[in-house]
């Protein structure tokens, strides 16, 4: 089951963003992200996945944050959101979902 949350608002290149993120990097992790994604609305190029270490999330303006939330997803603290981002590398690296 992937728990879906976002950050804190932060202020980057002139706006303001925040991050929806989920707990399971696997590919039925980020299948019921990018459903919740479609669900908000998003376009594919709000998703980011870089290379390295990943860090699968869909950037959010507010207005994005505020329905996600009313939809369901959790608010995260920033120590909330590192712990998202190391269970999932954790189950994706063990291969359990």
């Amino acid at each position: 089951m992937c728990n879906l949350g976002v950050d804190d608002l932060f202020e980057a290149k002139g706006r303001w963003w925040c991050h929806l993120i989920g707990d399971d990097f696997s590919p039925s992790g980020l299948a019921v992200r990018h459903e919740f994604a479609s669900r908000l609305g998003l376009s594919q190029r709000a998703f980011h996945n870089p290379e390295g270490q990943p860090r699968p999330h869909y950037d959010l303006t507010p207005p994005y944050r505020q329905r996600a939330l009313e939809l369901g997803a959790h608010p995260l603290t920033r120590q909330q959101l590192v712990a998202y981002l190391q269970l999932g590398r954790e189950r994706l690296e063990s291969g359990k979902t």
